[in-house]
């Protein structure tokens, strides 16, 4: 499995590769010896300065514990940059007073050097001065100074005791990063400002004194700004379930790095930004409860979360930058919402257990490996059974593509499920038709029987009354019919007695 370097260390690595890749020893043989050159000794290289004092500019020595305040009547005030760089037979080392200046790089990689003594005058202490020391086991900075530069102590694996005078006014970015075994840590009074990852990755962390401190408080084991409205730090104590008090904007960089005992973590609606690495090696969450507020979660800020399986984000939510939720190897649900703009590269890198991934029609940046991808053996590969759900001509079928992704177009189930909707509809409206129609028959079919009983009934009376009729019609015409057989009685009589008359006549 591979992991990317860490952000703090590419960003030194980048501009101080060509310093480190040159052998120290080559870089020796190459100089004039102190025969040849003034401005060399055998063990250090000079430079004049415009202010007519020495500066070192190359320690060529294999072991050395001290440097010379003066050389031939000349004073010394400064190291150069780089000047001790991977000098890593140093152990021990003083500064004497004279220097007052410490360019970057210094001391950059002397990871045998345990202890320093600074000089009581130094003004200037350049960025990575003390870079990746790992073997350094305490510093402690001069009244001279108001500032912890950028990187300066960053990755001393070992430093333990950390002394910062009252007038420091800022700790710079990253100044004390991946400082493991820092246990205990106190604020001067004088502290304004606390940079980026300043305090990230303190394995070791487990009290923060801020008692003098103006601009800042330690409450529930949370080093906050005297408004609450920014985290900093939490002890590697903090354990349970952790509710992040309402009124908080920021989670800063590193602020709960290493916190090894959370398991659920509840966040306010007030929070908008979870910057750099906030959350990262917290290895026993397993549930975070996003609030709608949120805008924005920083690089590597839930990065190797080992037990966390869902996770439910919020519709206010715009950004998911490079190796957010990296190596989550449990992580099995992902639920993303509309609004949702940009999702960095290795973003969920190495998140084995995530199979299925709906991306919303709102993301327009989807970057190099994202989803779905791992490494095996430090070859990169596609995650056993994975499929992106995504819109047609969308960011996620362009990513899908490219990286030759199982995926399906969620615009044509949409109108697939839709046509089923619609005859399902139909089918709804005819039988709902049909029911109101048999309902109507059943409550008419009494009407109707009654209206045609009537109109039998009706018609059977007409039927009689003119059976009655025709049957009086009938009793007359056989009245006068009688009357007639009379009259034609009575004239046979008179005919027969005037044919008898006749007859005597004659």
């Amino acid at each position: 499995m591979r992991i990317d370097v860490k952000k703090a260390a590419a960003v030194l690595a980048a501009g101080f590769m060509t310093l480190c890749s040159i052998p120290l020893g080559a870089a020796a043989d190459n100089l004039p010896s102190a025969g040849d050159d003034p401005l060399t000794d055998g063990s250090f290289v000079y430079e004049l300065t415009p202010e007519n004092t020495y500066k070192i500019v190359q320690c060529t020595a294999t072991i050395v514990d001290s440097v010379p305040s003066m050389r031939n009547g000349t004073v010394i005030t400064a190291i150069g940059e780089g000047a001790f760089a991977n000098c890593t037979g140093i152990t021990k080392l003083t500064l004497p007073d004279s220097i007052t200046t410490i360019e970057p790089n210094a001391f950059y990689g002397c990871t045998s050097l345990k202890s320093v003594t600074l000089p009581k005058k130094l003004s200037t202490l350049g960025e990575q001065a003390f870079f990746s020391c790992s073997g350094l086991e305490s510093i402690k900075l001069p009244a001279t100074l108001n500032e912890v530069p950028a990187y300066s102590f960053a990755l001393c694996d070992n430093l333990e005791n950390v002394e910062l005078p009252d007038n420091i006014t800022k700790i710079n970015d990253y100044a004390f990063y991946q400082c493991g075994k820092i246990s205990s840590f106190r604020l001067p009074a004088s502290l304004k400002e606390i940079g980026n990852n300043a305090m990230g990755c303190w394995f070791s962390i487990t009290d923060i004194d801020a008692s003098a401190a103006v601009d800042f408080v330690y409450e529930n084991d949370m080093l906050m700004d005297k408004d609450k409205h920014f985290i900093y730090r939490a002890s590697k104590d903090i354990s349970g379930d952790i509710v992040i008090p309402n009124g908080i904007n920021t989670i800063k960089s590193g602020a709960f790095s290493t916190c090894a005992n959370i398991q659920n973590l509840f966040l306010p609606s007030s929070l908008v930004y979870i910057d750099d690495e906030a959350f990262r090696n917290c290895s026993s969450i397993k549930k975070i409860d996003f609030a709608d507020g949120l805008k924005s979660i920083g690089f590597g800020s839930f990065m190797f979360d080992m037990e966390l399986e869902t996770v439910d984000l919020p519709a206010s939510l715009e950004l998911i930058d490079e190796l957010a939720f990296a190596y989550c190897m449990k992580l099995n649900k992902l639920i993303m919402p509309e609004g949702i703009k940009t999702i960095n590269k290795e973003a969920f890198l190495g998140c084995e257990a995530l199979k299925q991934v709906s991306i919303p029609k709102s993301v327009s940046k989807i970057g190099e490996d994202a989803f779905g991808i791992t490494y095996e053996n430090e070859q990169k590969k596609t995650v056993d059974g994975f499929s992106l759900s995504v819109f047609s001509g969308s960011a996620g079928e362009k990513y899908s593509k490219a990286n030759k992704l199982e995926f399906t177009a969620k615009d044509v189930n949409i109108a697939k499920i839709a046509f089923i909707a619609a005859m399902v509809g139909i089918i709804i409206i005819v039988i709902v038709f049909a029911l109101v129609l048999m309902k109507r028959s059943k409550k008419t079919a009494p009407m109707n029987a009654r209206k045609a009983a009537k109109a039998a009934a009706k018609k059977a009376k007409e039927k009689a009354e003119e059976a009655e009729y025709k049957k009086i019609i009938g009793e007359e015409d056989d009245d006068d019919d009688e009357d007639e057989d009379e009259n034609t009685n009575d004239e046979d009589t008179d005919d027969d007695s005037d044919e008898e008359s006749e007859e005597d006549d004659e």
